[in-house]
């Protein structure tokens, strides 16, 4: 089985495994709860796959999958190059270098992994509803800019989709606040440049948006936005409340999404989440 083969068939499996709960509507968003996604050693190589075809870029702008990576061997040592380069594997990384650097690196691509799932098994259809072209993730945590952009389509009307994504280990609430911020500036016009590029470039474009529509920056009135948050599970809270933050309280209740994905340990799972890409990406030069 091919590269290629192996990604689609993960999705397939993964799409099997994920459970949502959801939507939860509160006074001041909805949120989804997701499980299965990395449960299981099955669920972590499926998983893996997939981050492995983001970091390899071989999805494209409709999330359909093309790859340029090579085969064999050679798609071995390119994808082994690109993780030392992402992810620093062939370092010894801190704790804080983790936190800082990696770990939200992971989570993105994990959310950007939902996305794709959802396009094949709906996960979040009042979020995502039909999901039609997403703008790929950054591959460094440091990149400037909006996690996710995407253009979605419900009842034949498009609307754009923005994701702003945390690896809050603790703090599943501070890291959605922290997004909302982020929601406001888009709100405020901070990021019109941005986001109208990332939707010229998805497929279709004239049949989706007109071009007043993009001048008149369509996503801060019609927008849905959504916080993907990964948190450790004993970190409690009642998904059932609204959130009191100003921050929050500030959006659009009807457009604002907080999705959450509890783990038994983030920074466990992480550090084994790498070592499978590894091992995986080593594999497929055998």
């Amino acid at each position: 089985m091919d590269f290629e083969q192996e990604i689609s068939s993960a999705l397939i499996k993964l799409a099997a495994s994920v459970q949502v709960t959801g939507p939860i509507c509160t006074a001041s968003h909805r949120s989804y709860i997701v499980t299965g996604l990395a449960d299981t050693d099955e669920q972590m190589t499926n998983l893996c796959l997939c981050l492995l075809g983001f970091i390899g870029g071989i999805f494209e702008v409709d999330l359909s999958i093309d790859s340029a990576i090579g085969t064999g061997a050679q798609a071995s040592d390119n994808l082994i190059k690109i993780l030392k380069k992402r992810l620093s594997i062939d370092q010894t990384l801190t704790a804080r270098q983790k936190e800082r650097n990696r770990d939200p690196l992971v989570q993105e691509l994990i959310s950007h992994t939902l996305v794709l799932i959802h396009q094949r098994k709906p996960l979040f259809p009042e979020w995502l509803a039909d999901i039609q072209s997403c703008r790929p993730p950054h591959l460094s945590a440091n990149d400037p800019g909006l996690d996710l952009i995407a253009v979605a389509n419900e009842d034949g009307n498009p609307f754009p989709v923005i994701g702003e994504v945390k690896a809050y280990e603790k703090n599943p609430l501070g890291g959605f606040g922290t997004a909302c911020v982020k929601f406001t500036q888009v709100r405020q016009g901070e990021y019109n440049d941005e986001i109208r590029e990332a939707i010229k470039k998805s497929l279709d474009i004239n049949s989706q948006f007109t071009k007043q529509q993009l001048a008149d920056n369509v996503w801060i009135t019609i927008g849905r936005f959504g916080a993907l948050v990964g948190y450790d599970s004993n970190y409690r809270f009642d998904e059932n409340k609204p959130s009191t933050q100003s921050e929050v309280i500030a959006q659009d209740t009807k457009r604002l999404f907080f999705i959450s994905s509890p783990y038994n340990s983030m920074r466990v799972l992480f550090d084994t989440l790498v070592d499978y890409l590894v091992e995986l990406a080593n594999n497929l030069g055998q």
